[in-house]
């Protein structure tokens, strides 16, 4: 008999775990990443959606987890559809279950300039633009005062378009303002949260390419500017979103991690999944590989005291986006991305024991 995590946090809600265990098999000797975290002073978090707002997976984010992130639900386009409206329902139903569950909520994001923002952003002046801005940091971050600590002030502002000496990606915000969107953000949230950690969010920098590269020098080149300029800035999200068809170099990787935390700011790894296109369609063989590259990144991550919390894009493999994104290019296909700690039946995988290896092996993050 074998049983998914989610059959088993059941039975133990109903006090028939005994005889299941006895039947179960190994399955329910799988760690709990929640406390493996704890022990060495790491938060460990995940995606979430007001999908998974169903008895089985609020069980399963609750035994591992200590933190969620509303993966779309804090987002500008969720919450403001219109200049006029703030629509909280959503964002606040997860933040209902956080708080039921005991769990921490972070926020995710208050600003991304990115072309998917809603269209009445475009039609705004450079003032009106600022006082957007500031409006929506103010309404968003009010909102949930005393229940968010950490939040994404700003999303993914490196790219590949110039701006003065910055190169930032393209989107309503940085048309209008220009680099200073990013200053003005990270003000407006210390104004309405002084007590929060604020942080600056990005991608790819774990690719040791010329592309992965340049992230990092324009990243640290913005990190520089905020604090030369006093703007507050607490800490950096390296999202990680994996792709083992693109180099990784740990060394590259670590001294970039210790530039971050040479500037005095702490580091969590914020949407860690693996892109696992590249892998053989053998299940067996693609598991195994996602379980090394998970393991490979992290020796490296976890080794630097600077991070101090781990969060994946999601838990199971069948809420990823990019199992979302394979089932609408390919509704028939057969293959279907593996990305995450567990699969679509939410049964852990080689990757939930990597993950767990690994998070034995890390040092102990220093106090404070």
């Amino acid at each position: 008999m074998t049983l998914t995590r989610r059959e088993i946090l059941r039975l133990v809600a109903l006090g028939a775990v005994s005889t299941a265990l006895d039947s179960a098999g190994a399955e329910e000797q799988k760690p709990n990443l929640r406390q493996l975290g704890a022990d060495k002073r790491l938060a460990i978090g995940s995606a979430f959606s007001t999908n998974e707002l169903n008895p089985d997976d609020e069980s399963l984010f609750r035994h591992e987890l200590s933190r969620i992130t509303p993966e779309n639900e804090l987002k500008m386009t969720a919450i403001r559809p219109t200049r006029e409206t703030f629509d909280f329902a959503r964002a606040d139903a997860i933040a209902d279950f956080a708080r039921r569950g005991g769990l921490e909520m972070r926020g995710h994001a208050l600003i991304w300039n990115n072309d998917r923002q809603p269209g009445w952003l475009a039609t705004l002046s450079e003032a009106e633009m600022r006082s957007a801005i500031e409006e929506h940091i103010e309404r968003t971050m009010g909102r949930y005062e005393g229940r968010i600590e950490v939040w994404d002030v700003i999303n993914e502002p490196v790219g590949t378009v110039a701006f003065g000496d910055y190169m930032l990606r393209d989107g309503p915000f940085v048309q209008r303002l220009g680099p200073d969107y990013i200053a003005l953000a990270f003000r407006a949230a210390r104004a309405v949260a002084p007590a929060a950690k604020l942080v600056l969010n990005e991608t790819h920098t774990e690719r040791d390419d010329r592309f992965g590269r340049n992230y990092r020098r324009r990243l640290l080149y913005i990190i520089d500017r905020l604090q030369d300029t006093g703007v507050p800035l607490d800490g950096i999200g390296l999202q990680g979103h994996l792709q083992p068809d693109k180099p990784f170099d740990p060394h590259g990787f670590g001294a970039f991690l210790d530039e971050i935390a040479r500037r005095k700011l702490f580091i969590e790894i914020t949407e860690l999944d693996v892109n696992d296109a590249s892998f053989p369609d053998d299940i067996a063989a693609r598991d195994q590989a996602v379980a090394a590259t998970y393991r490979r990144f992290l020796r490296t991550a976890l080794a630097n005291p600077a991070v101090r919390s781990l969060s994946f894009w999601q838990l199971g493999d069948g809420a990823s986006w990019y199992f979302a994104q394979s089932v609408d290019e390919n509704p028939l296909g057969q293959r279907r991305p593996r990305p995450l700690l567990y699969d679509a039946d939410m049964r852990p995988k080689l990757a939930f024991d990597a993950v767990a290896d690994e998070l034995r092996r890390m040092p102990e993050r220093p106090r404070g």
